[in-house]
């Protein structure tokens, strides 16, 4: 009875497992870095495809912990920027990225601060960095 009770412990053990965690290659896209602070006082977007943007990614302590030096060979990158903002509370939300036969479109929205949020009082420049895992152009809607 205890080899019973002991064989059923150890399927029951095993089998609550954690979940493994997918692999970062295999995944369309990533969002490698995203802050209320540090961003561009303007607004814009810049895809980043060649070695030679890519180098500036390299230089940023936060950003180059989630990337190797010959990402550039197998993915793009797509830097957002807010701009300026008064307050805190102002998002960038990734809607969607699809590939497509011949590219990538990726549809990105500012999400506002609702009226009723309570938000900091400071100027925020809100950015992220995103890794696409395809070479295919991007299309930004």
């Amino acid at each position: 009875m205890k080899k019973i009770i002991s064989v059923l412990f150890i399927a029951f053990f095993f089998s609550c497992s954690t979940t493994k965690s997918k692999d970062d290659s295999k995944l369309l896209y990533k969002v490698l870095v995203s802050s209320d602070f540090g961003g561009a006082s303007f607004q814009f977007f810049e895809i980043i495809t060649e070695q030679k943007e890519f180098a500036i990614l390299l230089g940023d302590d936060e950003i180059k912990k989630f990337v190797k030096p010959n990402d550039i060979n197998s993915s793009n990158f797509i830097l957002v920027n807010l701009g300026e903002k008064n307050t805190g509370g102002y998002k960038i939300e990734i809607v969607n990225v699809e590939e497509l036969l011949d590219k990538i479109v990726v549809t990105i929205k500012e999400k506002k601060p609702e009226e009723s949020q309570i938000v900091t009082q400071e100027i925020t420049n809100p950015y992220c960095v995103l890794k696409i895992n395809s070479k295919k152009p991007i299309e930004i809607k």
